[in-house]
C-alpha cells in the first residue's frame, strides 16, 4: 500500500468532466470517471476486486494495451508482481498518446501520465524492488555460504580414500 501522501498526489484533485473532451461514444464525465478509477486503482496497489469488466475493457484500449484481450491474462501479466507493475507503469508513462480527444481517450492518457510522473511512482516502485531484490540476494548468499563453505571442525586431517582401502587388507 502506498503512503497517504502519495495516494493524495495520485487521486487529488479528482479529475472532472471539464478536464476532458467528450467523444461520439463517451461523455467527458465518463472519461473523468475512468481517469479517477485508474488513479485509485494504482493508489490502492492494483486490487483485483477493482479490476472489473468495464474497467478492464477501457484500460485495455488505452496506453497501447490493446494486445491484451483477456481480463485474467492482463491482470496476471501486470498486477501480480512488482516486475509486472513496473512494466505496466512504464508502458503508461512512455505512451505517446495518439489520436484526437474527440475520438479517443488520448486526453485522459495525457492527464494520467502527468499525474503518474508528478507522483514519481515508477521510480519509487523501481527503488523498492531494488531494495527487495538485494535483501533476497543477501539471504540466498547466506544460505549458500552456510551450505557450501567449509567450517573448521578439527585440526586432524580426514583420512584419504587410499588409506582407508589399505587398512582393509
Amino acid at each position: 500500500m502506498l503512503s497517504a501522501a502519495l495516494t493524495r498526489v495520485l487521486t487529488t484533485p479528482a479529475f472532472s468532466a471539464g478536464d476532458f473532451t467528450p467523444t461520439k461514444w463517451n461523455s467527458a464525465k465518463d472519461k473523468a470517471g475512468f481517469a479517477n478509477a485508474l488513479m485509485k486503482f494504482v493508489a490502492q496497489d492494483f486490487p483485483r476486486a477493482k479490476f472489473h469488466n468495464g474497467f478492464y475493457s477501457r484500460l485495455s484500449n488505452t496506453f497501447g494495451h490493446i494486445a491484451h484481450y483477456d481480463r485474467n491474462g492482463f491482470y496476471e501479466t501486470f498486477f501480480l508482481s512488482a516486475k509486472g507493475k513496473i512494466a505496466f507503469l512504464e508502458q503508461c508513462v512512455n505512451w505517446p498518446c495518439f489520436g484526437d480527444p474527440t475520438t479517443t481517450y488520448c486526453d485522459v492518457e495525457r492527464a494520467v501520465i502527468a499525474r503518474l510522473r508528478r507522483a514519481n511512482i515508477l521510480t519509487l516502485l523501481q527503488s523498492q524492488t531494488t531494495v527487495e531484490q538485494r535483501a533476497a540476494d543477501l539471504a540466498l548468499l547466506a544460505r549458500l555460504k552456510a551450505r557450501y563453505e567449509p567450517t573448521p571442525t578439527s585440526s586432524t586431517p580426514a583420512p584419504s580414500l587410499f588409506s582407508l582401502l589399505e587398512g582393509t587388507q
